[in-house]
């Protein structure tokens, strides 16, 4: 019987006469995710998160500071022989020694024939290295201003997207509180009104990366 009495109250609903504040109201959604964990996973999905844009800027810049390195190597092996000839005038005294026993017809042949007179191997390797700056690209390089261009596109698409989910998130909370309210009568409105200076304040956060709320929040 105790048990079964546990469960009833358990399972009784939450009606407007229970709530005196919309911080109470609102209260009922606090371990949903905050509007700026949704806008950041929106950025983080679709790549536009600010943190992307620095990041290539500063890819940008660093690259211009990187120099065009030309690689070369060339491989070469040859091999050659050298051939004389010679004119039966031409033939000196060793070489008409080494020969005493040919013929003229012979040494005709000779004379005329290609003597080998060397012989050659070559093989070379020859290599170099070549960094070439750009030093122009230092002070505003074509890629930085490509990012730039790029940027301006991404930025577009971020607002579009910060617009959208804050919309549909505020849209949701006041169906959530619809539901919780019903005829709640004063107490919906200001729940309303809440929402919709939560809403505005987010969407300003959108536009500013959350700036404006951390400036709200400062003391004087």
């Amino acid at each position: 019987m105790n048990l079964i009495f546990a469960l009833s109250l358990a399972a009784q609903p939450v009606y407007a006469a229970d709530f005196n504040s919309p911080e109470e109201v609102l209260s009922q959604f606090k371990d949903e995710p905050s509007i700026a964990a949704v806008q950041g996973m929106a950025l983080d999905y679709s790549k536009t998160d600010p943190k992307y844009l620095d990041a290539w800027m500063k890819a940008a810049k660093s690259a211009a500071a990187l120099p065009s390195v030309t690689l070369y190597y060339n491989y070469k092996n040859s091999y050659g022989t050298d051939y004389g000839y010679y004119t039966p005038e031409e033939i000196s005294d060793d070489v008409a020694a080494d020969n005493e026993a040919l013929s003229e017809s012979d040494a005709s042949d000779l004379a005329f024939g290609p003597f080998e007179t060397a012989k050659g191997i070559d093989i070379y390797h020859v290599g170099s290295v070549r960094a070439t700056w750009q030093l122009d690209e230092l002070v505003m390089s074509s890629n930085e201003i490509r990012v730039i261009n790029e940027a301006q596109d991404i930025v577009k698409l971020r607002d579009k997207v910060m617009e959208e989910v804050t919309r549909l998130y505020f849209e949701r909370r006041r169906l959530q509180v619809d539901q919780l309210l019903g005829n709640g009568g004063e107490l919906k409105k200001k729940v309303s009104d809440e929402l919709r200076l939560a809403e505005l304040t987010a969407q300003l956060d959108a536009y500013t990366g959350g700036r404006f709320s951390r400036e709200l929040n400062k003391k004087p």
